[in-house]
């Protein structure tokens, strides 16, 4: 099944924006809160409330993982 997410991308030169994201769930190999300073300080730049919650999603893509930073909670 795929879930739709949403991403904080960094882009070259240290800016980030934020994408939709489809990923197949099954693909999905752990789902952790992101606790990090930058990462919060961030989403704040990116016009996110104070009160939203961040996870870092490991995702498997044949052979190897894949971390990205979403603006969804770990439930």
């Amino acid at each position: 099944m795929l879930i739709k997410l949403i991403e904080i991308h960094n882009i070259s030169g240290g800016n980030s924006s934020v994408r939709e994201l489809y990923i197949n769930s099954s693909n999905i190999v752990s789902i952790t809160e992101e606790t990090h300073s930058a990462i919060l300080e961030e989403a704040k730049i990116l016009g996110f409330s104070d009160v939203a919650h961040f996870s870092s999603v490991i995702i498997q893509e044949g052979n190897r993982t894949k971390t990205i930073t979403v603006a969804h909670s770990p439930q």
